[in-house]
């Protein structure tokens, strides 16, 4: 008998589950009604996504230089300029998110994994090693994360998938914590119990149970992440430790123009540079909507 509750659940958790989830759809929709900030957020995002799978197609010459238009101000013909090698920024601007975003996303969805298996298994089977990689992950986070990931970067070489790699390491501990945070609220609920008396095993329960009913913080911060992840390889390029020219990229073009803003030559850098903060803003408003719609507030 206790093996059967344990699959089939208690029906007044899974009624209360389904109206929570109704609850959220209706509180989501709202905050997209209601909120601007939310409307353009989404926008942002979809534009940067859709850029990422199409952009360098629709992208007119982001690899053809024209040396007669070598730092050409924004006109009819270049809309955002030409740069030092003569290749048309617009063109770089909408094709540099296939690189970006990316390196974002592998990395984010690489860290939420490690992070929530790793958070799991911490949490979920007690002991002193789990205390002491806490210890280790706290210690981790005390060090700049952008200087690891320049030496990280350096020390294993300048390929993009090196780049994926050691972001995704760097925001480990961050879905860490958030995952072992509810596993150990998670960890002695009924249902859990019902599935011990069961008889499951305890991997099977951490990983049938109790995981799917901790990820929802981690897919809430996973579009935060994003950001983040979209500055430090930016950050990367800048400094030259990253994805190198002439690669479209948008820390890179924001490198190779820097200089020329003090001449007034401001658009190399200006262009990607706003490309580049209104997609950190799109993904950080839809992490705040999700939050905001797990915890059921206004923004």
């Amino acid at each position: 008998m206790a093996q059967l509750e344990a699959e089939l659940g208690d029906p007044l958790q899974h009624d209360e589950e389904l109206v929570a989830e109704a609850t959220r759809w209706a509180h989501l929709k709202q905050l997209i009604r209601e909120s601007w900030m939310v409307k353009i957020g989404l926008f942002v995002v979809l534009v940067a996504l859709f850029l990422t799978a199409f952009g360098p197609i629709i992208a007119p010459q982001p690899l053809e230089s024209s040396s007669p238009d070598v730092l050409e101000s924004p006109s009819s013909e270049h809309w955002f300029g030409t740069d030092a090698s003569g290749f048309d920024v617009f063109s770089r601007v909408i094709a540099a998110p296939r690189v970006d975003v990316t390196i974002a996303l592998a990395a984010t969805f690489l860290s939420l994994f490690l992070g929530s298996f790793l958070g799991l298994v911490i949490s979920f089977f007690r002991g002193w090693a789990g205390n002491l990689s806490m210890r280790f992950v706290d210690v981790a986070q005390a060090f700049p994360l952008f200087v690891l990931a320049i030496i990280f970067v350096i020390g294993m070489g300048r390929s993009t998938v090196n780049i994926i790699v050691v972001i995704a390491l760097l925001n480990v501990p961050i879905f860490l914590k958030l995952i072992r945070t509810e596993v150990l609220s998670l960890r002695e609920r009924v249902f859990v119990e019902s599935a011990r008396a069961g008889g499951d095993s305890g991997l099977s329960i951490a990983l049938r149970h109790v995981l799917p009913n901790a990820l929802s913080p981690g897919f809430a911060q996973a579009s935060i992440t994003m950001g983040y992840s979209i500055i430090i390889a930016a950050g990367l390029s800048f400094i030259g430790a990253g994805v190198q020219p002439p690669t479209p990229e948008w820390g890179s073009m924001i490198a190779a123009g820097a200089n020329g803003i003090q001449i007034g030559q401001w658009w190399p850098s200006l262009f990607p540079g706003i490309a580049m903060s209104l997609t950190v803003f799109g993904f950080a408003v839809v992490g705040e909507t999700v939050q905001a719609v797990l915890m059921r507030k206004t923004l």
